[in-house]
């Protein structure tokens, strides 16, 4: 049986790391108007650089009253201002409030990115190894698609080009598909009726170009973008949920990451600042600030005592313990919504000792609070039950089908699968071939694990079909 089996990617993953703490005092509100404004579409197209400002006036019970653009840009970027003003979190302006009834924010509108739009159409440019780059004049490669000229949503699938003495030549295509799921976090502060569908399109190709997607919640709310090295993730209401800013450094010897990751209460409050770094030697982490729901600051310079949440919806998990240089230390308990205990945990600088989780009935002892489901085996077993069982289809062959199918699908807590999914096929009897050895897999499996529990664990892999075929 000749089979072909390039690459296995388990979806599944947890990303860790640390960088140097930082002490600095943070504005609260300038860094929540900056982190949740979100740029129109069409201004980013103009190219539109400047700041917006924005009184607010507070009536006699300290509350606001009216909110009013005093220096603007232009219409659509006034609209975004006064939205994210209305969002700014009361107690923060109550504590800038002083003798005065008004107060003056900036909201700044900068541009990064340039956006080639033209006629409803976006292009994107390529180099020789297809990273994006923002010059046509030193691109290889150019892609081009339809968008919401309102909100610059994609709308079309994508169709990627070689530029080749002076002519384009037709290189692949991306269908759109358009996915929805439910939401699976929801902070501690929220409400049920913030809890909304999201909403994916995503742009898969087989040429190796960058991935697309996009997110949005059921309300029309974005769910997340990423400009430049930064990552945003926004609460349905519209605030700011997370603000990743990435900085990676590469010598001869390694690569570093260092990331500053930024978190808010749903209320607008910021909730923490934390500090990481990864790279081959080291994966560590630093709590720097931590505050509560009413803006009170419970750890300062990586030291104090603090809750910090599990959002697992109606699951949820508060847990609360002691924040030293940066880490966990001692006794951390987690209990439920109900004020039970669900766990206790001992911490040495970050790292777990042991843990005991509760249920109704019993309790289990564990020392990782994760572990990923697994083909009895490993990846290796895995790709060789592939290899034994998978076939490449008649009508594939026949009609010289390439490429991959990406399958998703659960593992159960007793090892069998279920809810399979084909995320992207590509035809020809490989999607039902790619389906069928999966479930011809059911129950060779080991359920993934929490805190001791087995738990259902969600996978995505990518089986590809190609010529020459290789055993």
């Amino acid at each position: 049986m000749n089979t072909i089996l390039k690459s296995i990617i388990l979806s599944l993953f947890f990303f860790n790391t640390f960088s140097q703490s930082s002490s600095e005092e943070i504005d609260p509100i300038q860094k929540f108007i900056e982190a949740t404004v979100q740029i129109p579409f069409m201004a980013e197209v103009d190219n539109v650089q400047g700041q917006i400002e924005v009184l607010i006036s507070m009536g006699d019970n300290n509350l606001p009253v009216k909110y009013e653009i005093v220096k603007g840009l232009r219409p659509d970027c006034d609209a975004e201002a006064l939205r994210v003003a209305k969002l700014i979190n009361v107690s923060n302006l109550q504590t800038k409030l002083k003798d005065g009834k008004k107060i003056y924010v900036s909201v700044p509108f900068f541009t990064t990115e340039k956006v080639i739009y033209e006629d409803g159409t976006v292009f994107m440019f390529f180099d020789s190894e297809k990273k994006r780059v923002f010059d046509d004049r030193i691109s290889t490669y150019a892609g081009s698609y339809f968008v919401d000229s309102l909100t610059g949503i994609i709308n079309s699938g994508i169709t990627y080009h070689l530029f080749q003495d002076t002519k384009a030549k037709y290189v692949d295509f991306a269908a759109i598909r358009v996915d929805t799921t439910e939401r699976n976090t929801l902070s501690i502060c929220e409400n049920e009726a913030d809890d909304m569908k999201v909403y994916t399109k995503s742009a898969l190709n087989n040429s190796n170009f960058p991935l697309l997607f996009i997110s949005w919640f059921e309300n029309g709310q974005l769910r997340d973008r990423e400009v430049n090295n930064k990552k945003y993730y926004y609460y349905p209401n519209g605030r700011i949920y997370k603000l990743i800013e990435k900085d990676i450094t590469k010598s001869i010897e390694k690569e570093i990451t260092f990331t500053k990751e930024f978190e808010w209460h749903a209320n607008g409050q910021l909730f923490s600042v934390i500090e990481r770094n990864v790279s081959k030697e080291l994966n560590e982490e630093k709590y720097i600030s931590v505050w509560d729901t009413l803006g009170n600051q419970v750890v300062k310079n990586g030291n104090g005592t603090c809750s910090l949440y599990l959002y697992k919806l109606k699951d949820a998990i508060k847990e609360h313990g002691t924040i030293k240089d940066g880490q966990k230390e001692g006794q951390w308990v987690g209990k439920t919504i109900e004020n039970k205990t669900a766990y206790i945990e001992y911490y040495e600088k970050n790292n777990l000792v042991k843990g005991t989780a509760y249920t109704e009935v019993d309790s289990v002892v564990y020392e990782t609070i994760e572990e990923m489901a697994e083909f009895k085996g490993g990846l290796k077993s895995f790709a060789n039950f592939l290899q034994r069982n998978l076939s490449y289809p008649k009508q594939a062959r026949k009609e010289n089908i390439e490429g991959k199918v990406y399958v998703q699908f659960i593992v159960c807590t007793d090892g069998t699968l279920c809810d399979y999914k084909v995320v992207k096929g590509i035809g020809g009897g490989c999607d039902e071939e790619s389906v069928r050895v999966l479930q011809k897999s059911s129950g060779k499996w080991m359920a993934g694990k929490q805190r001791g529990k087995a738990v259902r664990s969600k996978f995505t892999i990518p089986i590809s079909y190609g010529f020459p075929l290789v055993i």
